[in-house]
């Protein structure tokens, strides 16, 4: 199973729709959680939010999470040991305030189990190569260390600029 969420913020319509299409050509099971989208998807399994617990009950099942580049849902799929494929919103597309998720894509994707996108032919591509895509074990206090201070010393980085 593949798990989508789309945070509860803002909609990610393009996300949504990328992903429906992907369902309706392969023999896998997709759910998706929605949030305020209009896009409602006729290839998959959604509901628009789902429970914290259903959340991470969905990404331990799940054989991949993908997921707008928010840090949360990069923390979750490495805390339960699920690959990622982060896509950042675009705000000239009225998915987001401002870009800051495209700016963090390049740090991002140098996190073990976190494959950043782009667009719809690379996120097809990473799904075509799901099967090999690896987690990380983050159950140790060490690594989960090491990720709070590289997350810390972006923001830190990035804020300052």
């Amino acid at each position: 199973m593949i798990f989508v969420a789309t945070g509860t913020q803002f909609p990610f319509d393009r996300l949504i729709r990328y992903m429906d299409e992907w369902a309706a050509d392969n023999a896998e099971t997709v759910f998706a959680q929605l949030g305020e989208g209009s896009y409602l998807p006729q290839n998959m399994q959604w509901q628009r939010f789902i429970s914290l617990d259903d959340y991470n009950e969905k990404i331990r099942q799940a054989s991949v999470f993908i997921s707008h580049a928010g840090m949360g849902n990069i923390i979750s799929a490495r805390e339960n040991g699920t690959p990622i494929i982060v896509i950042n919103r675009q705000a000239a597309l009225g998915e987001h305030r401002n870009d800051h998720q495209a700016e963090g894509l390049q740090w991002m994707g140098k996190l073990d189990g976190v494959y950043t996108v782009t667009s719809q032919q690379q996120l097809y591509q990473q799904l075509d190569q799901r099967e090999s895509l690896l987690a990380t074990d983050v159950h140790s206090e060490s690594r989960l260390d090491e990720l709070v201070n590289y997350v810390d010393s972006f923001i830190s980085s990035w804020h300052n600029t």
